[in-house]
């Protein structure tokens, strides 16, 4: 029903690319220059996991969806947090709405879709982003939805340095900081402690969906 091998093996790949440039920098035999680039590395392996963070997240809940459009649930079974991405678009269409209309048209279409007895109307191209640029309320959010549990007891110490990655990541990304300013706040023994410990507790993230995911009543309400 649902496999998330594809999603081991491509953190994996990403975070070996982290390890190889990670080991490349730090390997040259002109000591100034070797520091320099390690600094900027060091940096820029911080822009990599957060990417390697990002993909997986983005695309784990758009396979949840594609497997909840093959079981072809309809929407008045769906879990609660599985129909809000079967009502996404209704939602949508009735914050545009004037007052008046909700009561006489479109409040009624969208109770109407959320308990439709006979189609499912899941858009598996809906993220859930809360708007936080993939900090820790956005993986509380897909926590929630999916009704996973507390997303620090899978994720321990990435779970409270998270916030950290992403407000570094971003800082290069929107030229606030550099790479070499970034990579300055880690040694060469904490990159490498940071990197090992991304991959674990992301797998552990896959390992832990993936448990539930395979079982019919993780995608409806009816037991």
């Amino acid at each position: 029903m649902f496999d998330a091998q594809i999603f081991r093996d491509e953190l994996i790949r990403r975070i070996a690319r982290v390890e190889r440039i990670i080991d490349a920098a730090h390997t040259t035999s002109i000591p100034e220059i070797g520091e320099d680039i390690g600094r900027e590395i060091r940096g820029l392996a911080i822009v990599l996991l957060y990417a390697s963070y990002e993909n997986l997240l983005t695309s784990i809940c758009r396979t949840i969806l594609d497997t909840a459009l093959s079981l072809q649930i309809c929407n008045n079974k769906l879990r609660n947090g599985l129909k809000l991405f079967a009502i996404y678009e209704s939602i949508q269409s009735i914050c545009d709405t004037a007052p008046g209309k909700i009561w006489s048209g479109k409040g009624l279409e969208l109770l109407s879709k959320a308990t439709d007895t006979h189609k499912c109307t899941i858009n598996s191209g809906v993220f859930p982003n809360d708007g936080s640029f993939m900090k820790r309320t956005q993986v509380a959010v897909f926590f929630n939805l999916f009704e996973l549990g507390d997303p620090g007891a899978i994720l321990k110490e990435v779970w409270t340095n998270l916030d950290v990655i992403v407000d570094e990541r971003n800082g290069i990304a929107h030229g606030r900081l550099t790479p070499d300013e970034v990579g300055r706040n880690y040694t060469l023994r904490d990159i490498r402690s940071l990197t090992t410990s991304w991959k674990d507790r992301w797998i552990s993230f896959i390992d832990h969906v993936e448990a539930n995911a395979k079982l019919n009543r993780f995608y409806s309400n009816i037991n």
